[in-house]
């Protein structure tokens, strides 16, 4: 729907492009074609405000173009831009109808112009991106400034114009400094990767008050204040500016000898995150929470974030995973709220820093954005990471155990059951829960591995298990 916001008015452009004729008849049939792209426009807009859920704060309509290395485009409505959108609809064919007699020296122009302009300000508010924002947000400058000069009325239009764009462009200019302050703190500048960053008061006064780019003022910005490990061997100062002769804070933040929290930790610079890597013992972790809930959002420059949310009722398992990746998170777990026919749903989640070392997930995971079951996930597959998967996303069945697989397809289920039947010898059927796949693991195959799951398992969480073998039953005791 978004691609048709933004394509209708050029269309309607270059239709209006290919009449040639000045002559009063075509002037009239310019302005009817330039009303009525403008008024379908306005009709698309409301069929998606008709169409837009209030009840979740996530992005919808989301459209991408990534199909060109060089170009990235990500748009998506919220329930702001949503308003802006509709306004931007409304008021274009007002302003069409507004002039429909009175211009009619350069008509042509002037109708393509204000039907670019409905493209570039609808670009501008449905971006998910801030640079994208920005670009679009500046290109409607130079079309406001030339349709200003020559229909503006009197002498003074040449300086109005002016001082539109200087005004303008002077007030944006800081606005562009920090967007690039905050891509050169987290590394990306979408606006879904930016929403699951705690940007702390002290970082906001150096995004707001500070911009030199420079990499080694960004990393002697990073190693700025003394950082100590558990042990207190070592201590960082000031003078330890260059990050990779710094051999000591790779062990603390970097290599995994020392995986302590890095929570409210300054932002780390692209040199610091290159270096980031997964220790082995989290990979299984990792594995079960993306089959799960678990989910991996990835930036144009290859940088992925991993995140985790559960309901409110399962902050003690959330916490207990927060912990294992405190070490690659910049704040604590947060609280999220949903609506959803009109009930209201408290959730707890926490996400990591945007890091290379995530991606190589992601390629594995995801494919055009969506998530996907591995071809890999045989070789992958152990109890640890079955373990996680059914603490993230199983529920009990009776004495089974139901895997809540809806955001994969039959045809993926299929290929779990067989990996869970060729690899565990488990017995796996798939039911269907309003039209969309489970897999559903029977009791006599849940006592079978329950031995050997039970270790992974919270106290909190190992009610999803009716306990028949004494050895799982002492882990409890």
């Amino acid at each position: 729907m978004i691609t048709l916001l933004l394509l209708i008015p050029i269309l309607g452009s270059l239709i209006l492009l290919s009449i040639q004729d000045n002559s009063i008849k075509s002037q009239i049939q310019m302005k009817q074609i330039a009303l009525t792209t403008s008024l379908i426009n306005f009709f698309i807009s409301l069929f998606i405000w008709y169409e837009f859920d209030s009840n979740t704060s996530q992005y919808q309509f989301v459209t991408e173009f990534n199909h060109l290395s060089f170009c990235h485009l990500n748009f998506g409505i919220d329930g702001i831009s949503i308003y802006f959108v509709l306004l931007t609809t409304f008021v274009t064919p007002i302003a069409l109808l507004s002039n429909y007699t009175n211009i009619t020296r350069n008509l042509k122009f002037f109708l393509i112009s204000f039907l670019l302009l409905e493209t570039l300000q609808i670009c501008a508010f449905v971006s998910l991106d801030l640079l994208l924002f920005y670009i679009f947000f500046e290109s409607v400058l130079p079309i406001l400034f030339i349709i200003i000069i020559i229909f503006g009325h009197g002498k003074d239009r040449f300086r109005s114009a002016f001082l539109f764009f200087l005004y303008t462009l002077a007030g944006s200019l800081p606005m562009l400094l920090c967007i690039l302050s905050i891509y050169s703190y987290i590394g990306s500048t979408d606006f879904q990767l930016i929403s699951l960053y705690d940007i702390n008061l002290e970082t906001q006064k150096i995004l707001w008050l500070s911009h030199p780019f420079s990499k080694d003022e960004l990393t002697s910005r990073s190693l700025n204040r003394n950082y100590s490990n558990i042990s207190g061997e070592f201590i960082i100062s000031k003078k330890m500016k260059w990050l990779p002769e710094n051999k000591k804070y790779k062990s603390l933040v970097v290599y995994g000898s020392n995986l302590s929290s890095t929570v409210n930790y300054v932002y780390f610079n692209k040199i610091v995150r290159q270096m980031v890597k997964i220790p082995r013992n989290l990979n299984s972790v990792i594995l079960g929470l993306l089959l799960s809930d678990g989910h991996l959002f990835k930036n144009n420059l290859g940088n992925t974030l991993f995140s985790f949310k559960q309901t409110i009722k399962r902050f003690d398992f959330t916490w207990t995973l927060f912990l294992k990746f405190s070490h690659f998170c910049q704040g604590y777990p947060k609280l999220d709220t949903t609506k959803i026919n009109g009930k209201t749903f408290t959730g707890i989640y926490f996400s990591t820093r945007v890091y290379p070392c995530f991606t190589e997930w992601h390629n594995m995971f995801y494919k055009n954005n969506k998530k996907i079951v591995p071809l890999e996930l045989y070789n992958l597959l152990d109890y640890e990471a079955l373990a996680y998967w059914i603490m993230g996303d199983g529920t009990k069945s009776g004495t089974g155990i139901v895997l809540q697989t809806q955001s994969f397809t039959v045809k993926e289920c299929v290929f779990i059951i067989s990996v869970l039947m060729h690899k565990f010898d488990l017995n796996c059927n798939i039911f269907m829960q309003r039209n969309q796949p489970t897999i559903y693991i029977n009791s006599k195959s849940i006592k079978k591995i329950q031995d050997k799951l039970i270790p992974y398992f919270p106290i909190s969480i190992r009610y999803k298990f009716k306990l028949t073998s004494p050895a799982a039953a002492a882990l409890i005791a």
